[in-house]
């Protein structure tokens, strides 16, 4: 079956899935409760008039619904693509769709890994552990275990006890030869029960991932290593007491996983209670990775110490020079009345950038960039609509108020405040600027009175996050005077 592409918060009718899915209008209803359990699927909000809901005119309130998900669904045979909202004019491309399960397979490995730390049984989802076991054997192979045995006349390490003791020498020029010896040979023990479970299941999802298609989406390679079928090594109980077992036996870490995956995968392969159980690979929080990207490609120096930055550091900022930059933030104090005065301030949480970015600019200007990633998609002409709100402004204006002191003190020769939102750009856009006359008050150089709303290439941003890499963050925001 040919998988279903629609786009992120785009509003749908139950019409519409099921003529997309090839089913009928129940099949669709019931498949949508069980999305709408899950979070994946929500009712529609927004405006009634807007063009995107055009295709659902003719559909009762009640049965018009969005994705509030980026990722894939399947549930008996059925695959849903939902591709993030900033494509907003067209569908990705199939290279432009393997980036965005890339991104979401490293999320969703980092999740099977909290979920087990946390001993926690219902929270990973049976495909990011199907997933997590194909990498990890794509990674170190098969579980194998090996057993050391002895042969005669073999390459290995003669075992001179066990020669002594059962083999008689022959004697030459009064010292002793022997002719037959022991040695020691290790061998990898292909009937191994774990190992037959472990290529049993590697087996069976890559079986699963082929048999809906969506294996070359994800990148994976066809895994055929057994015949055998799962059910045949036991019940889970039984699975799970040998997995115990073996577990006490190893002190490998990746070896320790394996077999916590596969525990997980048996467990949740048990749980499943109809063939048609909706299974995810995917987020309701695709923002939370945008920022986490934002943070990586531009470098984030919040986590840095003063004295790590490159900075000429003078006065009470040497002396704070272990200090991270992102303890230097002023923070709101409280003073509980007690009656007869005020007890003593206590701080409290302060604000927090997204990212701060210390860069050199043209002719050798040195940059304070402070950065908020929003995962928005913001109008592009005419009015202006879904841009950052009151709050997000007021709070960016504070930002750099709040490193003021710290950005004179420095002699940086500007600051850069941004807005940076996902795009299908090829090189990062201008969008817009926001100020605040009146409230906020008129800044002198180095710092800005505006903030600056940039489209960034969110394929190239993604790229940097895969790779850990941090891209020249002048030329990230250098757009048309922004930098």
């Amino acid at each position: 079956m040919k998988p279903v592409m629609v786009r992120e918060l785009r509003p749908f009718s139950l019409a519409w899935l099921a003529d997309e899915l090839g089913c009928t209008v129940a099949r669709a209803k019931t498949l949508v409760g069980d999305m709408m359990a899950r979070g994946i699927v929500r009712y529609r909000t927004g405006k009634k008039a807007d063009p995107e809901e055009a295709d659902v005119e003719n559909a009762a309130p009640s049965e018009v619904y969005q994705f509030r998900f980026v990722g894939l669904v399947m549930a008996e045979g059925a695959v849903i693509i939902v591709y993030p909202k900033y494509f907003h004019d067209r569908i990705p491309v199939i290279d432009e769709l393997r980036l965005i399960m890339r991104v979401l397979k490293r999320d969703a490995g980092i999740a099977v890994l909290t979920s087990l730390e946390d001993a926690d049984e219902g929270a990973s989802d049976k495909l990011s552990v199907m997933l997590a076991l194909l990498e990890l054997y794509g990674e170190y192979g098969e579980y194998s275990n090996y057993v050391e045995d002895r042969e005669l006349n073999g390459n290995g390490n003669i075992d001179w006890n066990r020669t002594i003791d059962g083999h008689l020498p022959v004697l030459s020029n009064g010292r002793p030869i022997y002719m037959v010896y022991e040695t020691r040979k290790t061998y990898r023990d292909d009937s191994d029960f774990i190992t037959r479970l472990h290529r049993a299941v590697l087996t069976e999802c890559s079986r699963k991932f082929g048999e809906v298609g969506i294996d070359k989406l994800l990148s994976l390679d066809e895994v055929c290593l057994s015949d055998e079928d799962i059910e045949a090594f036991g019940d889970v109980e039984m699975l799970g007491w040998r997995l115990e077992c073996e577990r006490a036996a190893q002190f490998l870490d990746w070896k320790l996983l394996t077999l916590d995956l596969l525990e997980r995968y048996l467990l949740l392969r048990e749980s499943e209670v109809r063939s048609d159980e909706v299974q995810a690979l995917g987020t309701t929080s695709f923002y939370h990775l945008w920022e986490e990207a934002c943070k990586t490609a531009l470098g984030d120096a919040l986590g840095k110490r003063l004295g790590a930055l490159g900075l000429t550091l003078e006065g009470k900022w040497a002396a704070d020079s272990r200090k991270k930059l992102i303890e230097i933030i002023p923070r709101p104090l409280w003073e509980r009345w007690r009656g007869d005065g005020f007890a003593e301030p206590e701080g409290t949480d302060t604000l927090i950038p997204d990212a701060i970015a210390i860069a050199n600019g043209p002719d050798d200007e040195r940059l304070f960039c402070i950065c908020d990633a929003k995962y928005y998609v913001p109008s592009a002409n005419g009015k202006m609509e879904h841009q950052p709100g009151l709050e997000s402004v007021a709070k960016q204006f504070l930002y750099q108020s709040a490193y003021r002191e710290f950005i004179e003190a420095c002699g940086f020769d500007r600051v850069v405040n941004t807005f940076l939102v996902p795009g299908t750009v090829d090189r990062p856009e201008l969008m817009a600027r926001a100020s605040f006359p009146g409230v906020i008050a008129e800044e002198d150089k180095p710092l800005d009175n505006f903030i600056n709303m940039l489209m960034l290439p969110a394929g190239v941003v993604f790229e940097a996050y895969l790779r850990g890499e941090v891209l020249n963050t002048c030329r990230l925001l250098a757009v048309d005077g922004a930098c």
